[in-house]
């Protein structure tokens, strides 16, 4: 197989795994990267793709300037055949995406055509998936709609919390990205996504991390999961004070409160929480108040006649 000329854009772990397992490739040159300054979110102690890049003698331009002129720019030196996004941010043109012999394809975390959008690893633990995965496919006009290269399925286990499916995600990203690249490359029918089967998720915000103890008790336990690090975290309000809930876990003796208060503690030796169907363990928080970081709930949940609420 003759060399072909490779152009990564993206960010965050994710690109820089990519990179790493690319760059091993024999047949795949990489001729580019276009990233933007990395906010470090979750970086998992790995450098960002510009510092890879950069080690490796590799172009790095900046993402503001991934465009058809700076393609055609790119490939008055070196023939671009193909590009790929991972993690990437902003939306680009048809003339960009089209502009690579091969096409140009997008690395996303789910198994596609379920869970299109955004933060879909997050939304699978949400809503109590036992799997997701990473999907290799490529770029359309509509996001996340285009044919499928290569898919690779990791579990969801009833204790993993963000960081451990994350983790998993990212090993799935690079496994993908050299899978799919020799799809494309040795010209394998590629699988067309349908339709019927698609869903889509809504862009999460940090404040969409707001708890209702008035929910089911295992809903809130995937949401603290699915919310916590490195993301922003699920939270609630004690005595007008913010609390993000880090870690926590489902109390398994069944106690049937026909008197039911959301968000009533319980206990305060072991911080046990009334919730709709059962009762919450909280086990980790944080709380920033006077001036002082507190990650001990039973420091912190001092007095049974308050509430754990969704309203300061």
């Amino acid at each position: 197989m003759t060399k072909k000329n490779l152009i990564i854009a993206g960010y965050k772990v994710h690109s820089s795994v990519v990179f790493k397992r690319i760059l091993k490739h024999e047949f795949i040159n990489i001729i580019g990267v276009f990233t933007g300054e990395d906010d470090n979110f979750c970086l998992l102690n790995e450098k960002p793709i510009k510092e890879l890049a950069k080690e490796a003698s590799i172009n790095v331009y900046k993402c503001e300037d991934l465009t058809k002129e700076k393609l055609e720019s790119i490939s008055k030196k070196t023939k671009i055949d193909i590009l790929i996004l991972v993690e990437w941010r902003n939306l680009i043109t048809e003339s960009v995406y089209s502009f690579p012999s091969y096409g140009t394809y997008n690395i996303h975390d789910s198994l596609l055509p379920k869970y299109r959008g955004s933060s879909p690893m997050n939304w699978a633990i949400i809503n109590g998936e036992l799997n997701t995965g990473a999907t290799f496919c490529r770029v359309e006009k509509r996001a996340d709609t285009g044919d499928i290269y290569s898919q690779k399925e990791i579990s969801i286990n009833a204790e993993d919390y963000a960081i451990d499916v994350l983790i998993k995600i990212i090993k799935a990203y690079a496994d993908v990205a050299e899978a799919g690249l020799n799809a494309v490359f040795t010209k394998k029918t590629p699988i067309k996504q349908d339709e019927n089967e698609a869903t889509y998720c809504a862009k999460r915000l940090p404040e969409d991390g707001l708890l209702d103890f008035n929910s089911q008790c295992q809903q809130i336990y995937n949401d603290i999961r699915a919310l916590s690090n490195p993301f922003p975290g699920a939270f609630a309000y004690y005595g007008g004070s913010k609390v993000v809930i880090k870690r926590a876990s489902v109390v398994e003796k069944n106690y049937n409160y026909i008197g039911f208060i959301p968000g009533y503690i319980l206990r305060t030796d072991n911080i046990w929480v009334l919730c709709k169907g059962g009762i919450l363990s909280i086990e980790e928080i944080e709380v920033f108040k006077d001036g002082i970081i507190i990650t001990g709930p039973q420091e912190f949940f001092t007095d049974k006649s308050l509430r754990l609420t969704s309203t300061p």
